[in-house]
């Protein structure tokens, strides 16, 4: 089958699974997930760890600046595989339609999760995303693990490297607008958890909006709606900066009034992440042009 860069993809391509670690531990995650990867009936691959590398884009591009494979799989370090098919399930499906140039896995919490983790996850789709059952396009498939045929990865220029927070609706638009799927893979599941507690939570999504305020200061072009139905939708994905401070309050009264507590407490906290953050990120960019245009 040729690949959409007139490439042939073949069903056993060289796999190179990339995964970003800041630690190269991950609290003991990142052994059990290379250990994992040992029990894979597909063992056409490699696996590339890129340790103390940030932001997340410039890891994996470091990363696949270093692989030899076809076919390159990215997962989070924290993430937990326990079918030894999912190679496989990853790779036949790029290689039965060389219009994919996204693949992702459904990502699910995992089984021994806490009962704060069992709680939260009902409010936050994008953690416990259904299994399909065939091919599906999703604006859900995402670098918790995914695979791309090279091609289409470098086609589009890779990660950005510029940007902390947003990679994923970023890589979803830029390969649909050359062309390519973004698709979720029937029975292909990786797990990966919340934060343990309320405060971890809490912690993560301030961070979120700290990274929101950053991409709006800088790359206000790359800033996208993200949905959260299973099936993709054609909704706008880049609304003005003004219609979502608009709407944020109808979003938080959302989440109140239809008793999702652990989302409505989310939202302050990001809220409060980007509060925090805007004015100095705006700052430090007049600052920069300023600078830039001096003689």
């Amino acid at each position: 089958m040729l690949g959409a860069q007139g490439r042939a993809l073949s069903l056993n391509p060289l796999v190179s699974v990339i995964i970003p670690s800041l630690d190269g531990d991950r609290c003991g995650s990142l052994a059990r997930l290379e250990a994992a990867f040992k029990q894979q009936t597909y063992t056409h691959h490699e696996i590339i760890v890129v340790v103390g590398v940030s932001p997340q884009g410039r890891a994996i591009n470091q990363g696949v600046a270093r692989a030899r494979g076809e076919v390159l799989v990215i997962l989070d370090d924290d993430a937990a595989v326990d079918d030894p098919e999912l190679l496989g399930r990853l790779v036949r499906v790029l290689a039965a339609d060389a219009a994919i140039g996204m693949a992702g896995a459904s990502v699910r919490t995992p089984r021994d999760a806490g009962l704060f983790q069992r709680l939260a996850v009902r409010e936050f789709p994008r953690f416990n995303v259904p299994v399909v059952g065939e091919i599906t396009d999703s604006d859900l498939a995402c670098h918790g693990c995914a695979a791309f045929p090279r091609a289409a990865f470098e086609g589009v220029g890779g990660e950005r490297e510029e940007i902390v927070r947003g990679l994923d609706p970023d890589l979803r638009q830029r390969l649909r607008r050359a062309g390519y799927r973004v698709v979720l893979v029937p029975d292909a599941v990786v797990y990966h958890p919340l934060p343990a507690n309320l405060p971890r939570l809490l912690s993560t999504f301030f961070r979120n909006g700290r990274g929101s305020a950053f991409a709006q200061a800088f790359h206000p072009e790359l800033v996208y709606d993200t949905d959260e139905q299973l099936v993709r939708s054609e909704a706008l994905v880049q609304p003005p900066f003004a219609w979502r401070l608009l709407r944020f309050p109808f979003r938080l009264l959302w989440a109140l009034l239809s008793l999702r507590p652990f989302r409505t407490l989310a939202y302050v906290a990001y809220a409060a992440g980007f509060a925090a953050s805007y004015p100095a990120f705006l700052l430090r960019r007049r600052r920069q042009r300023l600078t830039s245009a001096a003689p």
